[in-house]
């Protein structure tokens, strides 16, 4: 594949996330990029070690370290700025030079990318943050990228270049996720749950209660949580709740295989934090139905997800699936929601970013 601009390039990633992290969208990029020939720089969150290391199985991923200076947030910009400096330049040297690329997913450092010198600078939003250090990344940056059109609007100050890029889908879901054969269910029903039960924005309530009112269905929760909270200790007590905890990404598609379809289930009023997720579209990629509360860059999207306008509606919507779940796995519907899953995969992302930097290179006094 002949790429315009993410080829052959020094790029660095920089992650609020370490690469030991359960991957998320900063190292599967970072993974699709070093796949196609970039020698990537992953940029770990400060630590006590300075250091450069090369996966053995990656060889155009470096991983760096560096010790940072605690504090540099609360200082000035006129103090923190020259400090900045002072870090750059030492991860330059681990490096051995500049970069081409700076693909920033952290408002929290380094907020002025000019300090980087002469490289084509993104800042991808995952997340909606409140803080005003996102301002100086927004503005010295080149474009901006994010998950969703809601997260863009707030950029509207830095006029910049602004684009949407959806959650990405990972090779192993493409070639792990076994199809969904409409008419083939068992007898008792599964959903799955993927996610931190101890999480804050969960909807522990009405979770509790649609768990409770279908006996008949199992519930298999995948994600991490704490053995004696109080929304543990709930579920437990249910003889169709099975909590799996912490698994690889690498093993999602085998979980997602044994389920008959999904529930998300968080609280659906905050609109802030409900702009997108990225199990969606891991959900999606099966082919099976999706049960969930509002979210922001789904509301046009109805035809793939069944979602809630309230988390009043929550536990109707989920029992009508339970009672018509040949309705809701058509071979028409089975399709449309992998045929969309696929279409978002990160190789079509980095081709689709690929594009937009062509563009914007070669438009005078941009870069």
């Amino acid at each position: 594949m002949k790429l315009k601009v993410l080829q052959a390039k020094r790029i660095l990633i920089i992650s609020p996330e370490p690469w030991n992290h359960i991957p998320v969208s900063k190292h599967h990029y970072s993974l699709e990029l070093a796949s196609l020939g970039n020698l990537i720089f992953f940029l770990n969150p400060p630590s006590n070690e300075n250091s450069i290391s090369s996966p053995s199985d990656h060889e155009n991923l470096r991983i760096i370290n560096y010790r940072g200076f605690p504090g540099l947030n609360r200082l000035p910009t006129s103090l923190s700025s020259p400090l900045n400096q002072v870090l750059i330049r030492k991860i330059l040297k681990m490096c051995g030079g500049g970069f081409d690329i700076v693909w920033t997913f952290d408002p929290f450092r380094f907020q002025n990318l000019n300090l980087f010198g002469p490289a084509i600078k993104i800042y991808h939003a995952v997340d909606i943050h409140k803080s005003p250090l996102e301002r100086m990344t927004a503005i010295s940056c080149h474009v901006i990228l994010s998950v969703s059109d809601l997260i863009l609007e707030r950029f509207e100050f830095a006029g910049k270049p602004k684009f949407k890029v959806n959650h990405g889908l990972a090779s192993h879901f493409l070639s792990g996720i076994k199809p969904n054969i409409r008419g083939r269910l068992p007898l008792r029903l599964t959903a799955g749950y993927i996610g931190n039960l101890d999480n804050w924005c969960v909807d522990k309530s009405t979770l509790l209660d649609i768990v409770e009112s279908h006996p008949g269905v199992d519930f298999y929760f995948i994600g991490p949580y704490k053995p004696d909270s109080p929304i543990v200790s709930s579920l437990k007590k249910f003889n169709n709740c099975q909590l799996i905890g912490k698994v690889p990404s690498s093993a999602l598609p085998d979980h997602l295989n044994r389920c008959d379809f999904f529930l998300m289930c968080y609280d659906g009023s905050n609109r802030a934090v409900n702009s997108n997720h990225h199990k969606i579209i891991e959900f999606l990629a099966t082919g099976k139905p999706v049960v969930m509360n509002y979210t922001n860059e789904y509301s046009d999207k109805q035809d793939l997800v069944v979602m809630s306008n309230s988390n009043s509606e929550l536990p109707v919507l989920f029992a009508q699936v339970v009672e018509r779940i040949q309705d809701f796995n058509t071979d028409e519907l089975i399709q449309k929601r992998m045929t969309f899953a696929r279409s978002n995969s990160y190789r079509n992302h980095v081709i689709y970013i690929d594009n937009i930097l062509d563009k914007i290179v070669n438009v005078p006094n941009i870069i």
